[in-house]
């Protein structure tokens, strides 16, 4: 009995080991370019179908130029057009068959209903929604915590404004203060009348080559004296006068005075 049940293991066993050998490998689509010659079964996602009147493809990433499914127009009956799109498009999918090379991109021509089949992908969905959503509350973590950076700056930026502005009013205040502290500036030069003002006469006989005494003798002291180089000066009478002194002390330059 004991050697009964042995023999039936072994040959439960075996086979099991022989369904296994039979059962071709299970690659992913983005590995087909690997497997060129083999027959397996590619597992991936459908994004795009493409039909002309001689074929369909199916292709696993958007520029059809590497793994495709094609469905040749002889087997349009057990695959219709029309339904490709809507059965396959956007889900994950398992193709068997003997990949080749064509164009130089790898392909399985699907003949059979059975070598083309959805894939179960609850349990991926899941994972893939999961992550998703982990990552969607990293990013919201991540806004919410760049939000608060935010908010502090704004309100730090308001205080220094805050202070600045003190700092502005009591510097204006403290610029008043000190001007309405200052006395006020000296006056200027004056083309007024610093004395009487001399007679039309006595100013009709300023000329030249006279000494700076006999000028003042008839119209009275300079108002002020500018001393120039080589020892010439110039003496200001007031309204718009002046006499030029050369360096012997005589007069050589007259303004403002009337013709002799």
């Amino acid at each position: 009995m004991l050697r009964i049940v042995a023999i039936a293991a072994g040959l439960l066993v075996a086979a099991v080991a022989l369904r296994a050998e039979d059962e071709p490998p299970v690659i992913n689509w983005d590995d087909a370019e690997q497997h060129v010659g083999e027959d397996v079964i590619v597992k991936g996602r459908v994004v795009g179908v493409h039909c002309s009147p001689t074929s369909c493809l199916l292709a696993f990433e958007p520029t059809f130029n590497r793994f495709t499914a094609v469905v040749q127009a002889e087997r349009f009956d057990l695959f219709p057009p029309a339904r490709l799109d809507d059965q396959y498009s956007g889900k994950r999918v398992q193709v068997h068959g003997t990949i080749v090379q064509n164009d130089k991109k790898p392909e399985i021509m699907v003949s059979n209903p059975g070598d083309l089949k959805l894939a179960a992908e609850r349990r991926q969905e899941h994972q893939e929604q999961d992550g998703s959503a982990r990552q969607q509350a990293d990013v919201l973590d991540r806004m919410a915590a760049v939000l608060d950076q935010l908010v502090a700056l704004t309100e730090r930026m308001a205080a220094t404004q805050e202070r600045t502005e003190a700092v502005l009013a009591q510097l204006e205040q403290r610029a008043g203060m000190l001007a309405a502290a200052q006395p006020p500036p000296p006056p200027g030069p004056s083309w007024g009348e610093p004395q009487p003002r001399p007679g039309y006469e006595a100013l009709r006989t300023i000329k030249r080559g006279m000494r700076p005494n006999d000028v003042e003798r008839l119209i009275g002291k300079p108002e002020y004296v500018e001393y120039g180089a080589g020892g010439w000066s110039t003496r200001y009478y007031g309204f718009g006068r002046s006499v030029s002194f050369d360096a012997r002390g005589r007069a050589q330059g007259m303004v403002g005075f009337p013709n002799p």
